[in-house]
């Protein structure tokens, strides 16, 4: 979530205060009571925040708002959605609606209606879909006459929700043929819904609010009520419906109905379950992610910014979460699942379908229809630190540049970059490998989201290196603390394997380990009488066993009476300490994962642009193009969700670093696989780039425990 200013904050303590007061919390419960689409217990609940302004709190006060701005009224959204209050009409009226006319409409609108809306005494509806015009608007029928002193309507519209209860709506209509372009000639109007020759029909759907079929048989609109000029409606429709599309919405749902599942699964016994702790967590990470995309365009709205890949990202996101979580909804049991089962696929259909949103996201951030141009670039609040270290890692290390099929004149096989050894020594010498060690040991002291970042740059490029595991047991406090001459590899904390240590012997087995040949020393989850620890055994010392698999650089560990001494048990397991450095192990992995990821997608879309298959580019089939921005939305809301995680680390909280690396090591695999189909046969051979991203992050994805492990170590770590 965004960061929140002090007057932020205060508001938002204000507003959960009045919704704690007896006259709200009486009428919450009988807005929640009488379900979705009811009337009076609803306008209610809005009369009340409507009488202090914060109905409608980011409009100017002299139209009924408190004169804050977008992040004020998606907290007062947050509020209605957290305490079960159904928020179509708010959402409608107030987000959809309200902001239009403020945009745009006409002061004599502005002044009649806005205070009306604000103070929750009027609900308003869009009518934009037509029998034949779902997405496609340009195609509108619906035809405005122009007639003295103002239009005439005649058409029919569909799809439309909260109409029965609507005072008012906006009503796309035709006032002249198609220009230029198809969507020329396109009209917005105010129009009452008790106005002579408006007929409203409602058709039940799969939710509790049902459509309208809404018939306009010369209707007359008077000319004040033509919202912006006439014929130019597109680009109205286009900013409003880019501000609709903010994902918000469904994000506050998810989350609300995730919270009721994970609660009710747990009071019911259903969260012991394995699969219901795994999916929980998962679904927790993809949430939470989401969450990450919709703030941060609330944000953008609040600095005057629209932002139409962002929000067509977002609003993706966050609507394809609502299906899995209705499922596991009636998989537990939730009383009412039925009802999130219905509500669910609306969240992908309103303000645009999903595949809408792919259509923008593949033409507008990764043009696939220009062969030659990269992909537009995304919000980058790391672009500056990025910049940098990439000059770095790829001054320090052109042959893993030439590798990751970056050198322009690459004409066939090349080496695979550098090794461990010649990566460590670089890294250390040039001091980037201590970036958050303190300065004492001759670190940066920089944080942790820093070390995400060199992380992704390392990734970018398959270095691989011990540099996540060994900085974690560095910045521990002991006889290793930051001492980074001696490189360190980790038996999954996340597998099955515990060797037992007992009189300072480890014996037993650790199970695979990557990079165990060329490290210095182990970290190892051990069983003690006192508990499970975390330990480091010198990788050299009697005992130890290190048997080679012969691929992947993994090895199979095993111990037979390893000294161990007192000082190299580095912490308990379930300690402060031991989740610590377990955070800053996921975090910096998942960044190196997103870096791999991300650069294995690169490669793809390029490949894909210039693979021409019947005439054309491969990256320009729509089914193509629909996979590939799918991956490049699941990327981005990764990316903003590690940062995010380790920005909370750095700040003393959060807990979701297992499940985020768990969700990260997925998409690695989703990833690299699409890129070597999308390459054809050629990315099935070695000469391809993409097929070394593909073997690295089948190593890179269990290092440190199999999605499945995280993911049950995140649910045993959840609250409740």
């Amino acid at each position: 979530m965004i960061a929140l200013r002090d007057e932020q904050r205060l508001f938002e303590h204000e507003l959960r205060e009045f919704f704690a007061t007896a006259e709200m919390a009486a009428a919450v419960a009988a807005a929640e009571g009488a379900g979705p689409g009811a009337g009076e217990p609803l306008h209610l609940v809005h009369r009340l925040l409507g009488r202090r302004g914060w109905l409608a709190a980011g409009w100017p006060t002299r139209y009924g708002g408190a004169g804050r701005g977008p992040v004020e009224t998606a907290l007062v959204h947050r509020e209605l959605v957290r305490h079960g209050v159904p928020d179509l009409l708010f959402v409608v009226s107030i987000c959809y609606v309200g902001n239009l006319l403020l945009a745009a409409a006409s002061e004599a609108v502005r002044a009649a209606f806005l205070p009306r809306l604000a103070r929750g005494e009027l609900t308003a509806c869009t009518l934009y879909s037509e029998p034949s015009t779902g997405s496609d608007l340009a195609s509108l029928s619906c035809r405005a006459e122009a007639v003295p002193g103002g239009f005439r309507l005649s058409g029919t519209k569909v799809y439309s929700q909260a109409t029965e209860h609507a005072g008012y709506g906006v009503v796309a209509a035709r006032t002249a043929d198609p220009g230029d372009t198809p969507h020329d000639g396109i009209t917005l109007f105010w129009m009452p819904l008790d106005a002579s020759g408006v007929t409203v029909h409602t058709t039940p759907c799969l939710s509790a609010n049902p459509f309208s079929r809404v018939t306009l048989d010369g209707v007359e609109v008077p000319a004040e009520n033509v919202i912006g000029a006439v014929d130019e409606g597109w680009p109205l429709l286009n900013e409003a419906l880019s501000m609709e599309r903010t994902g918000l919405e469904a994000h506050l749902k998810v989350r609300r109905w995730l919270d009721d599942i994970a609660a009710h699964a747990r009071a019911g016994g259903a969260g012991s379950d394995p699969g219901v702790a795994q999916a929980l967590a998962a679904l927790e990470s993809e949430v939470s992610a989401g969450g990450e995309l919709a703030w941060e365009m609330i944000g953008k709205q609040a600095q005057g910014r629209l932002d139409g890949v962002g929000a067509a990202m977002s609003k993706w996101y966050n609507t394809e979460v609502g299906r899995p979580l209705a499922r596991l909804a009636l998989d537990v049991g939730l009383p009412g699942a039925g009802s999130l089962l219905g509500e669910a696929p609306g969240l992908t259909l309103s303000a645009g379908t999903s595949e809408i949103m792919l259509y923008a996201i593949a033409g507008g951030h990764l043009r696939v229809q220009t062969p030659d141009a990269a992909a537009e670039p995304l919000d980058d609040p790391d672009a500056r630190l990025r910049r940098r270290l990439r000059r770095f890692v790829e001054y320090t290390f052109p042959g893993a540049l030439r590798a990751a099929g970056d050198d322009p004149i690459r004409t066939g096989p090349v080496d695979g970059g550098p090794g461990p050894d010649e990566v460590w020594r670089a890294l250390v010498d040039s001091g980037t490998a201590g970036l958050t060690l303190p300065r004492s040991a001759g670190g940066s002291a920089a944080g942790l989201a820093d070390s995400v970042v060199l992380m992704q740059e390392l990734g970018r490029l398959l270095i691989a290196g011990p540099l996540a595991p060994t900085l974690a047991v560095a910045e521990q406090d002991g006889p290793a603390a930051g001492d980074l001459t001696r490189t360190v590899a980790v038996a999954p904390p996340a597998g099955g394997h515990r060797p037992t240590l007992a009189d300072g012997r480890l014996t037993g087995d650790a199970g695979p380990v990557a990079g165990a040949e060329q490290a210095d020393r182990l970290l190892v989850l051990a069983s003690t009488p006192a508990g499970s620890a975390l330990v480091v055994v010198d990788g050299d010392a009697d005992g130890v066993q290190i048997v080679s698999r012969g691929e992947l650089g993994i090895a199979e560990v095993g111990f037979a009476d390893a000294a161990v001494p007192r000082q190299h048990v580095v912490c308990a397991a379930g300690s402060p300490a031991y989740w610590c450095l377990l955070d800053r192990l996921y975090l910096r992995q998942s960044g190196y994962l997103l870096g791999l990821a991300g650069h294995a997608f690169e490669l793809t879309l390029r490949y894909a642009k210039a693979r021409r298959q019947f005439g054309r580019p491969v990256a320009t089939f729509q089914h193509v193009s629909f996979r590939l921005a799918a991956l490049a939305t699941r990327l981005h809301a990764a990316g903003r969700l590690v940062r995010a995680l380790a920005v909370r680390h750095d700040a003393g909280g959060g807990i979701g670093s297992a499940a985020a690396l768990a969700l990260v090591s997925e998409l690695a695999r989703d990833v690299t696989a699409e890129g070597v189909q999308l390459h054809g046969a050629y990315g099935y051979t070695l000469a391809a780039p993409v097929a070394r991203y593909y073997r690295r992050a089948a190593v890179e994805t269990i290092r440190y425990g199999t999605p499945v492990a995280l993911r049950a170590q995140a649910a045993a770590r959840l609250p409740g």
